[in-house]
């Protein structure tokens, strides 16, 4: 099955904590819709730039975008 990472940028003095945050919506949003095989991530790209990233089977790829808006989005 194909992978697509979904990538959401943050950009601003909080980047990291906004990240973080948002991490904590995006692992209940993913248990509510009994969405089990991911990985999802923050990494700090620079002081004022972060990223969430969720690694899903492609079969997700569709309803998580409509649902969450990723700002990017890869196949791997």
């Amino acid at each position: 099955m194909k992978k697509i990472k979904l990538i959401w940028d943050f950009k601003c003095l909080e980047s990291k904590k906004t990240a973080e945050h948002f991490q904590i919506h995006l692992l209940e949003f993913l248990k509510n819709n009994q969405i089990l095989n991911y990985t999802s991530k923050v990494e700090l790209v620079n002081e004022h730039h972060s990223i969430n990233f969720l690694i899903i089977d492609e079969t997700n790829t569709e309803f998580i975008k409509n649902a969450l808006k990723p700002n990017r989005a890869y196949l791997l």
